[in-house]
């Protein structure tokens, strides 16, 4: 670690990727540019812009914002979301118990500023700053004695080149593998009819070929290019009404510019409600492949039978809506908090007790939701709605995934099928672990808690995945094909180069 740097009235301690802790993530829904599917599709079909629906993007972000810090260990923040975005910089742009909770998140390190290129937090940027945002982050700041803030390395001639190599080399890198992509992986991802897939083929060609000849491939510029009418700032989100496929482009390109940064810093991605997975972007094709195979991945499997689980009896009058920043803290503060985060940790540590650990993490989790809702409490329970904890098991590969649900009515929920083409060629399988609501229409405001548990190499990926499901449908699981929809929920997604191992 580097020595203590002062700056801005606060003592700041430089860190870096070996300083943070087991479970932090990085949450995509600060991106400015965030939307969930739904409103995303809304907005195209309505000729809406962000400030159309700038009320409900900022409650969606402001629920999953919460989330994160309710369900990592730490939350690694870009420095100028601080003070440009307001679901972030609402807590603290006056005073009461919102601001001296985050004032705490920020001592205790839950909340972690990522420096680019600056040493400071308090420099003054080189863009525009919010009106509101920035005086408040100032005197934020004044006000913490010590702040550990993260770079990529506080040697400034090394931090340049592992930024332009981590960050924006990887970010060209995947624009111009998109032609490279299995289309019809994608299709399924993207949720494209056929007729789509020659349309995709092309746009696809067509970015890469941008970033190919730009002199600078970044985000604004595709944005220009690919998806905003013609001389409108892409901030304002005013997405043209004649390109195709401007939500499918959006939402890839997204995902992978949202994953730079936890990849950087070896963290995790937390993918909000309603946003495309990681496996979209089809890693395993330039990663190692796991070590873990298709026996690992039955075995891990066999443990499960319908009724395996215990699941709460009675709900739980909670969801995100009523709840604030200073409810979270004081909830992180709990025994049951700090029990939760240990049995994720031992879910991750041995996946093949996979029962007895899952039920340990939904317990827990169950546990930290009442307990969050005692802190919350009753007036503001009964403004929100009842929240049925659940549990699913997903395993997904090649864009097909298959759900294993336990809800009170256990069930297989399969969506798509191993492509023909690809049934005996080798593929990354992912296996997630989630407790979440019954309730799927209600999934962006209640709470719930997902991971990618680990990482399996399928030989022949068609064989195997029939094997899977059959194997399931043996145990006495009935079969829900077609009809369901892909699930939805948040998700803290693992780079598929990393088995955790």
């Amino acid at each position: 670690m580097a020595q203590e740097i002062t700056g801005a009235g606060n003592r700041l301690v430089p860190i870096d990727n070996r300083d943070l802790a087991t479970i932090t993530v990085v949450a995509q829904c600060l991106d400015n540019q965030w939307v969930t599917q739904d409103l995303l599709a809304q907005m195209l079909r309505r000729g809406q812009s962000y400030r159309d629906v700038e009320r409900r993007r900022r409650r969606d972000a402001r629920a999953e914002y919460l989330r994160s810090v309710l369900n990592a260990e730490q939350v690694v923040v870009n420095r100028a979301y601080f003070f440009n975005n307001p679901v972030v910089y609402q807590d603290f742009t006056g005073s009461g118990p919102q601001r001296e909770a985050f004032r705490a998140l920020l001592a205790e390190s839950v909340l972690v500023p990522f420096l680019l290129r600056e040493r400071d937090p308090a420099v003054a940027p080189r863009f525009g700053v919010d009106e509101a945002g920035w005086p408040a982050w100032l005197g934020v700041l004044d006000e913490v004695d010590e702040l550990r803030c993260i770079r990529l390395s506080w040697d400034d001639a090394e931090n340049e080149r592992l930024t332009q190599r981590l960050m924006f080399a990887e970010f060209r890198r995947f624009l111009l593998q998109l032609p490279a992509l299995d289309l019809g992986e994608l299709q399924r991802d993207l949720r494209l009819d056929d007729e789509a897939v020659p349309v995709l083929k092309r746009r696809l060609r067509d970015v890469n070929q941008w970033a190919l000849d730009a002199e600078q491939a970044d985000r604004e510029g595709f944005y220009r290019q690919f998806l905003v009418e013609p001389g409108t700032n892409p901030a304002d989100g005013v997405f043209s009404a004649e390109a195709p496929l401007v939500a499918e482009l959006k939402q890839l390109v997204d995902l992978r510019y949202n994953t730079t940064l936890p990849d950087a810093v070896d963290g995790y991605a937390l993918i909000p409600t309603d946003s495309l997975r990681r496996t979209a972007m089809q890693e395993y094709r330039r990663e190692r492949p796991p070590e873990r195979g298709m026996d690992d991945l039955l075995t891990l499997l066999r443990t499960l039978r319908p009724h395996a689980f215990d699941l709460a009896q009675l709900p739980l009058r909670i969801d995100l809506t009523g709840v604030d920043l200073h409810h979270v803290r004081q909830a992180r503060a709990t025994d049951e908090w700090r029990a939760y985060v240990a049995g994720l940790q031992e879910l991750l540590d041995d996946p093949f007790d996979f029962v007895a650990r899952g039920q340990l993490v939904y317990d827990r989790y169950v546990a930290l939701a009442r307990r969050l809702a005692g802190i919350v409490g009753e007036r503001r329970l009964e403004r929100m709605q009842a929240w049925e904890p659940a549990i699913r098991v997903t395993v997904e590969v090649l864009g097909s995934s298959v759900s294993v649900i336990f809800d009170g009515d256990p069930r297989i929920e399969l969506i798509g099928d191993v492509a023909t083409e690809v049934v005996a060629r080798g593929a990354t399988a992912v296996v997630r672990f989630a407790v979440v609501g019954r309730d799927q229409r209600r999934a962006e405001a209640e709470l719930g808690t997902g991971i990618d548990v680990m990482r399996v190499q399928l030989l022949r990926a068609g064989e195997d995945w029939r094997e899977l499901v059959r194997r399931l449908r043996e145990v006495g699981f009935p079969l829900v094909d077609g009809g369901v929809e892909r699930d939805s929920d948040a998700n803290i997604d693992r780079p598929q180069g990393d088995d955790g191992e």
